[in-house]
């Protein structure tokens, strides 16, 4: 028994170092050069955060399997995008960045560390920061989590051996603009009553770069390939739009969001 243990422990020691750099390319990654905020994506994650869908005729995404499909034009990245983590172990970080949520000390990660680089590169000056702090604080009491409701309409003229047809009409908010969209999707709680609002960035495949800065090739996905999304000065409005969906979505985002607004604005007028 005791050599089965040793065993298993021998076979972990090496399976688990290996494990974490397999999955290592799943993580986003922020990254910033003289004049752009690098953003790394996954493309063959099919069950995280980053998506490859299909944009159909009526504007709905579609799923697909990235390996399968030559991916083109027609084809976007849909991006879960996030603000804080509980921890200073990712790259993504920014420990600056530092506020309560209902007794627990979150940190700046993801979105907050791209808003606060977009600053320090001068993509986004601390004025257009600043005015976007103010237009939260007038959101007041808007929240889509509370205010919007699913609704169930039947199809009267359709049912399966005596099992009524219905239709979920979940509300979505979505604003286009050239170099992406962003959407407000309500999803119903997992573990509580009610819907939470997740805000979604989503890229055109034809934005995307490879490695070395080239646009990526029309093609299907390769294992475990990855992406890049560049943030300049052309499209940083972009950073602003993604700012307000989270201070629409619910009061809790829009408080957040006004924290780490207010922390950034602080920390980039320091000398």
């Amino acid at each position: 028994m005791q050599k089965i243990i040793v065993v298993v422990l021998i076979f972990l020691s090496f399976a688990s170092p290996a494990f974490c750099v397999d999955a290592s390319y799943k993580e986003v990654l922020i990254s910033s050069t003289t004049n752009a905020i690098r953003v790394r994506l996954p493309l063959t994650d099919v069950t995280g955060k980053v998506r490859v869908k299909e944009l159909s005729t009526n504007g709905f995404g579609q799923p697909v399997a990235p390996l399968k499909v030559a991916l083109d034009q027609n084809f976007y990245l849909e991006w879960q995008i996030g603000y804080d983590t509980p921890n200073t172990n990712s790259p993504s970080v920014v420990p600056a960045i530092q506020f309560q949520r209902n007794g627990e000390t979150k940190y700046g990660h993801e979105f907050s560390k791209i808003i606060f680089d977009a600053v320090r590169l001068g993509l986004i000056s601390t004025n257009k920061l600043a005015n976007e702090l103010r237009s939260l604080k007038k959101i007041g009491t808007f929240d889509l989590e509370k205010d919007e409701a699913m609704q169930l309409e039947k199809d009267t003229n359709r049912a399966t051996d005596g099992f009524q047809r219905e239709i979920q009409l979940v509300p979505q908010f979505s604003l286009v603009t050239p170099d992406g969209s962003v959407q407000i999707q309500l999803k119903q709680k997992q573990r509580a009553v009610g819907f939470q609002s997740m805000i979604y960035v989503c890229l055109p495949l034809n934005k995307v770069l490879t490695m070395d800065g080239s646009p990526r090739p029309v093609g299907k996905a390769k294992s475990k390939e990855t992406v890049y999304y560049d943030f300049t000065k052309g499209n940083a409005e972009l950073i602003l739009d993604i700012i307000h969906a989270f201070g629409m979505a619910s009061q809790q985002h829009n408080a957040d969001m006004q924290q780490i607004l207010g922390k950034i604005l602080a920390e980039t007028a320091k000398p």
